[in-house]
């Protein structure tokens, strides 16, 4: 009789050599370095992402000044005339706020003008901060009867690099 207590007597149960007590530090150093190969690859391409969004704000800002630059064109017949002097009565002109020196200013976007070019008349955008401070994007007007067509480029000395530009500028 003692030998069949002894066989249903509950014995634990064996989980192999080494029981788990929760993650080896290989596995942990194995997530960490997945984890920086992901954030390598994010971040540049998160960087370019924000600036090109900076960059859009500068165009956004921009399209009241080329209304008003088409509309001063299709009412006179001209485009309004530039020069340092009278650059105030010009923003009048075009119905733009004459309180400071430019047609526009954003958080990222340091001044918009209009530039009179005979051969290459343009509103000039430039930008502030980050990888594209100082730097210029150019909507170029193109006069095509009785209307005008804008086109958007980056001079190439001062210019936002090529792969901070929309798809519209490149």
């Amino acid at each position: 009789m003692q030998s069949r207590l002894m066989s249903d007597a509950v014995v634990p149960a064996r989980r192999g050599p080494h029981p788990s007590h929760g993650f080896t530090l290989i596995e942990l150093m194995i997530v960490l370095a997945v984890v920086g190969m992901l954030a390598a690859l994010a971040i540049p391409g998160y960087r370019n992402y924000v600036t090109r969004a900076r960059v859009s704000e500068g165009l956004g800002l921009a399209q009241p000044v080329k209304y008003a630059v088409a509309e001063y064109y299709s009412v006179h017949g001209r485009l309004p005339d530039i020069s340092p002097s009278n650059w105030m009565g010009v923003l009048g002109a075009l119905g733009i706020d004459a309180s400071s020196h430019s047609a526009a200013k954003g958080e990222y976007t340091r001044r918009i003008w209009f530039y009179n070019n005979a051969d290459a008349p343009a509103i000039k955008i430039r930008y502030r901060g980050g990888a594209i401070d100082d730097q210029l994007v150019f909507l170029q007007a193109r006069l095509d009867a009785g209307s005008i067509r804008w086109s958007c480029s980056a001079p190439s000395s001062d210019g936002v690099p090529e792969r901070y530009l929309p798809a519209s500028c490149r």
